[in-house]
């Protein structure tokens, strides 16, 4: 369970080397798999989140450290579906699935504001609209949208798409389920070097610990699906 507080946030990056704007996956045990791929995305539950192809989003399939020939990143790298996850696989490139739910690091916390009847999103950014703490104790509700994710089913078919170039190039399909949490945060103390104003104390929100609770009416049904970039300038 992630513990979490909106004065505290760790961004985790990863950087992959790159050829001819693909990434480099020429010792991976999961070659086929591997590339950049642009893809259009739909949301069964909730169609106005829908990308269109022609917005640009993409995700990046490559091996993990253990590189091993079942095991794979998934990776929406420009954020427009909150998602990478390390995914073991049950079947071959053309036909694929996940062995078991894998956890999303890219889950995002929402925290919900009484005032305002509206769930925030649990950043340093909105920090200005969470709920006021006044004491250390306090508790409100929360979200941890797309917690966990696994693939329904996957294909990467060699040769079986047409880029907007007119390049023949593979193509990808794949559908998967993202799981939501409840969850409370508790109010605490900020540090006292934090405090806007030397001897008014100031409080803060973090997760609960032990307060997840799977929230099945969250789940959502996504579908992925495009082509490998071809490196063309004309195919993005």
């Amino acid at each position: 369970m992630k513990n979490i507080s909106f004065y505290l946030l760790t961004c985790i990056t990863l950087s992959f080397a790159a050829c001819n704007d693909e990434v480099e996956s020429w010792n991976s045990a999961t070659f086929d798999y591997a590339g950049r791929f642009v893809v259009s995305a739909t949301c069964r539950e909730k169609p106005s989140k829908d990308i269109l192809i022609d917005k640009g989003n993409e995700i990046y399939i490559y091996n993990s450290a253990a590189n091993v020939a079942d095991e794979i990143w998934i990776d929406d790298v420009l954020g427009k579906i909150p998602l990478k996850c390390k995914f073991r696989l049950n079947g071959s490139p053309a036909s694929f699935s996940s062995v078991a739910v894998a956890e999303n690091i890219k889950s995002l916390y929402y925290i919900y504001n009484n005032v305002s009847g509206k769930y925030v999103k649990f950043t340093s950014d909105n920090k200005e609209d969470f709920p006021v703490a006044t004491a250390v104790g306090q508790t409100a509700a929360g979200i941890s949208e797309y917690i966990r994710a696994s693939i329904q089913e996957g294909k990467i078919l060699p040769k079986l798409a047409t880029s907007p170039g007119g390049n023949v190039t593979d193509s990808v399909y794949v559908s998967f389920v993202l799981q939501s949490e409840t969850v409370d945060f508790v109010s605490e103390l900020v540090p006292e070097i934090d405090w806007k104003t030397p001897g008014v104390p100031e409080y803060g929100w973090k997760v609960k610990d032990g307060t997840n609770v799977p929230a099945p009416d969250l789940t959502e049904n996504w579908v992925v699906s495009g082509y490998r970039y071809t490196g063309y300038p004309e195919d993005m």
